[in-house]
């Protein structure tokens, strides 16, 4: 399964979910827990030693479903990794690991994308592709149009993210290779690409070679969803101390470290705290920008850029009040309680697989440390109103009752977990791949 991101996305910044500035503040004080935290974090380093300690060499050969015929130049690699190989004339390949991930993908032009569960029983796979042939999705290609200077703004926020720092670190190489197609009955953005979108991201020294497998934008409900496989070409090579900096802040307080942490069982000694959250939505503020973002959705459309997309209508009565209406807070009342997360979670030492589940609401603070906010700054790594909130909030909702599966190095599946704020912003542009080992 690829990667699959559904979230809601705010255009204005003034309606993020950091419109909740309050700080949030328990140390175990029982026998019990202190071994247990300890007999925690020796299972989560005991399985990361022995996951990479053995090197595991994956091979096979890659042909064409109907003519058995040989596919060479296909791309095999593990999602989200640093992990891949091509396959030679003869369509055979072969990568190595140090441990086994979920997702062996294998992608090549012309065919449709395969992804393979891997296996410790078997190293040696012939995969088969299929030819991609005249679908829907090839009729809304030929429909789409290469409309960049239109939608590329807009799609680089919602594919990188909303911090235009990080985003000003990445370039997406080859812009050309993807198109748009605008429903102006749904107000609903379609990108589709059929070749891989090549991202260069400077700050972490990387080429990103990101397979799209589906990615819409509604409008009206600011509502993102997308799906993707991801490999990381050349991650950390050439490391320094700008880099080696980045690459910390991208990790601390992010989905990795926070399910990792979960994993471990340490989440408070990582600087994470949780809490049940029940709220008032402010529901005139939600009714104004539903209409703010169909008045900008018909003018990217009409191909209206810069100061233009600024205003909230073209009435000067109607933008006057928007403006008032979207300078109030998202959440009108707000309550929360500290809860014990280890409630939420089951362990299974045999798979190495920790569930997390849990009904509700769940709000989680990230406590950034100052001295490495000064650092940053220091290094010019960040503009100071980014690194001004020390603590980062985010609220997680699972859409699924059975909840989401963990493995050591942070991998999620199912994706039933929805995150909104802090977590939920950071995109590809602060994301690192799965076989990254943080070293503090």
């Amino acid at each position: 399964m690829p990667d699959v991101v559904c979230m809601n996305f705010f255009i204005t910044s003034s309606n993020s979910y950091i419109d909740i500035q309050q700080t949030l503040s328990a140390k175990y004080l029982t026998m019990n827990k202190t071994l247990l935290k300890k007999t925690s974090l020796c299972i989560f380093f005991s399985c990361i030693v022995t996951l990479v300690s053995a090197q595991i060499t994956i091979q096979g050969k890659i042909l064409n479903a109907e003519t058995k015929q040989p596919v060479e130049n296909a791309s095999v690699y593990f999602n989200n990794t640093q992990i891949g190989a091509t396959s030679d004339e003869k369509g055979q390949f072969k990568l190595y690991t140090k441990r086994l991930y979920s997702d062996l993908v294998i992608s090549a032009i012309g065919y449709e994308s395969k992804t393979v569960n891997t296996s410790a029983n078997l190293t040696n796979y012939t995969i088969l592709l299929k030819e991609k042939i005249n679908s829907l999705m090839e009729v809304t290609v030929s429909t789409g149009k290469n409309d960049w200077n239109k939608w590329g703004d807009l799609f680089s926020m919602l594919l990188l993210g909303n911090n235009p720092f990080n985003r000003r670190n990445c370039k997406i190489m080859n812009p050309n290779d993807i198109k748009f197609y605008y429903d102006e009955d749904k107000q609903y953005l379609e990108v589709i690409a059929e070749k891989p979108i090549l991202i260069k991201n400077s700050a972490m020294d990387c080429l990103v070679h990101l397979d799209i497998y589906e990615f819409g934008y509604h409008f009206t409900d600011d509502n993102l969803t997308y799906s993707s496989y991801a490999y990381y070409d050349g991650f950390g090579n050439k490391p320094n101390k700008s880099r080696q900096l980045a690459i910390k802040v991208n990790y601390l307080g992010s989905r990795m470290h926070f399910y990792r942490s979960l994993y471990a069982n340490t989440l408070e000694k990582e600087n994470f705290q949780v809490y049940r959250y029940t709220a008032v939505k402010n529901i005139e503020r939600e009714n104004v920008f539903r209409a703010v973002q169909q008045y900008r959705a018909a003018k990217m459309a009409a191909g209206r850029t810069g100061n233009a997309l600024l205003k909230l209508s073209d009435n000067p009565d109607s933008a006057s009040y928007y403006k008032k209406v979207l300078m109030q807070s998202s959440i009108l009342k707000w309550d929360t309680t500290r809860v014990d997360y280890k409630q939420f979670l089951s362990f299974d030492s045999l798979n190495h697989k920790m569930t997390f589940k849990f009904n509700d609401t769940l709000m989680v603070v990230y406590k950034r440390n100052h001295n490495m906010l000064g650092g940053l700054t220091m290094l010019r790594l960040g503009a100071i109103k980014e690194l001004s909130t020390v603590d980062l909030k985010t609220l997680l909702h699972l859409t699924d009752k059975e909840g989401v599966v963990i493995d050591p190095m942070g991998y999620v599946t199912p994706n039933w977990l929805l995150m909104t704020g802090d977590m939920g912003n950071r995109r590809l542009a602060e994301q690192l791949p799965y076989d990254f080992i943080y070293s503090p």
